[in-house]
């Protein structure tokens, strides 16, 4: 398990990223749902459960996008144009793009 998405690397459905402390998981479900979690509760969702999806990618470009198996995105961070960025699940409980400073975040710190 790893907290973070380097450029290139993705998330495969039933893959993690899981922060430091172990207490904060981004998952990409089964259902297509892109979902962090803490202690088992969902705090910030990519809302696309119910959509056939095969990976969360981190592309090189900067941009994390959830593509379908038709090849096609169906969801992205729109932060395309940062290349070398990485996401990292933070032990705060924000899921955070650096390149190297934030460039975009779920929001969902505690």
């Amino acid at each position: 398990m790893s907290d973070r998405l380097l450029p290139g690397q993705k998330l495969e459905k039933g893959q993690q990223l899981v922060s430091e402390d172990k207490r904060y998981v981004l998952s990409l479900q089964h259902d297509g749902n892109l979902v962090l979690y803490v202690d088992h509760r969902p705090l910030w969702a990519s809302d696309t459960a119910g959509i056939a999806v095969e990976r969360a990618e981190m592309q090189k470009d900067g941009n994390l996008v959830i593509y379908g198996y038709d090849n096609k995105p169906v969801w992205a961070s729109d932060t395309a144009g940062n290349p070398g960025s990485q996401l990292i699940m933070q032990n705060d409980g924000n899921a955070v793009i650096y390149k190297p400073v934030a460039i975009w975040a779920s929001n969902t710190a505690q």
